[in-house]
């Protein structure tokens, strides 16, 4: 489509995800029905030799089929999703805290992990640790299967795609013996935000959108990060030309031009940016324009501004963010 440009990377997006949109990361992979239909994991346990750790057979998203631990202790993780791991209590020795470090919404549960560099790690770094299994996120357009056989010379690795939030967790717990935390943590947030939304009392049957600013760039999200919450967790319908342009052909974000917001924008209107109220009011920032001030949501003032740190959509900052959601929508 002439007026939209696909981004090469989600990490330039997050830098949103700064990083923030750090997590959301590339070109998304087609879905399917289920996580293991989507990334062909399968596991068999296996008891190794004597006298050392037990492992299991497991399959990954490219069709890998290796022995990893049953219960690993030194783990790498290369991804953006942080937060999919310490959601279920596991916290790696190392992940590419560079690309998400200064973008999140849980700094403080960083603490005692070492930054191995980018989305698809710092070989030297990453030998040093000792890890005992590398989680390698594959789900971007800069995933090349030569650092896949680096990286497997150094400890098992594991390949993993780019899925929704549950069905990420159900992944990882399987791979980490962690299933019946993966199932508890999905059974009690779907408990707890039926109660934040109720408590929102939100109007059923219209239509929203999420943009992400970033300098004076703008992006519209697909159903990624935070379009996720807003249009699966919130019930919000997605604007026509986002579900045509976007979620109908698995783009997780477009870059587009000031004079076509108008046909993404929905009845409200979620902004993700780092600038402050005074700086958006600033003769320069894209919210002074006469298309900006022509969107019918910006005229109902059913527009909600958020920090780019909550454009991710690992289960802590889902968890952080449904805390303040009745705090942003003014509830």
């Amino acid at each position: 489509m002439k007026a939209t440009r696909k981004l090469g990377t989600l990490t330039l997006m997050i830098t949103l995800i700064g990083a923030l949109l750090s997590a959301c990361g590339s070109q998304a992979e087609p879905s399917t029905t289920t996580a293991e239909a989507k990334s062909g994991e399968s596991t068999t346990s296996t008891q190794a030799e004597s006298g050392q750790s037990e492992t299991k057979s497991y399959t990954d998203s490219l069709g890998h089929t290796v022995e990893i631990p049953v219960n690993a202790k030194r783990i790498i993780f290369t991804g953006s999703d942080l937060g999919d791991l310490l959601a279920l209590d596991v916290k790696p020795v190392g992940a590419a805290l560079g690309i998400i470090g200064d973008q999140i919404a849980y700094p403080e549960l960083l603490d005692g992990i070492e930054d191995v560099g980018d989305l698809q790690g710092d070989l030297e770094k990453i030998t040093s640790l000792s890890p005992d299994l590398i989680l390698l996120d594959a789900g971007g357009s800069y995933y090349e299967e030569n650092q896949y056989t680096l990286l497997s010379k150094i400890a098992p690795t594991v390949t993993y795609d780019r899925l929704s939030t549950n069905e990420r967790v159900k992944v990882f717990g399987d791979i980490l013996g962690k299933e019946q935390a993966a199932e508890d943590w999905i059974e009690t947030y779907a408990e707890q935000f039926e109660q934040v939304r109720n408590q929102l009392d939100l109007p059923t049957g219209v239509t929203a959108s999420v943009f992400l600013q970033l300098g004076k760039d703008m992006y519209v999200m697909g159903n990624s990060a935070l379009a996720e919450t807003v249009y699966d967790t919130l019930q919000f319908t997605p604007a026509p030309k986002v579900k045509e342009s976007l979620i109908d052909k698995n783009e997780p974000f477009a870059n587009i031009s000031s004079e076509l917001l108008p046909e993404f924008a929905g009845e409200y209107l979620f902004v993700l940016t780092d600038l402050s109220e005074e700086e958006r009011n600033n003769s320069d920032s894209i919210m002074t324009t006469d298309i900006w001030k022509s969107i019918p949501a910006v005229k109902n003032n059913k527009v909600y501004y958020l920090n780019t740190k909550w454009n991710f959509d690992d289960p802590i900052t889902k968890e952080r963010l449904m805390d303040e959601l009745p705090s942003i929508l003014g509830k």
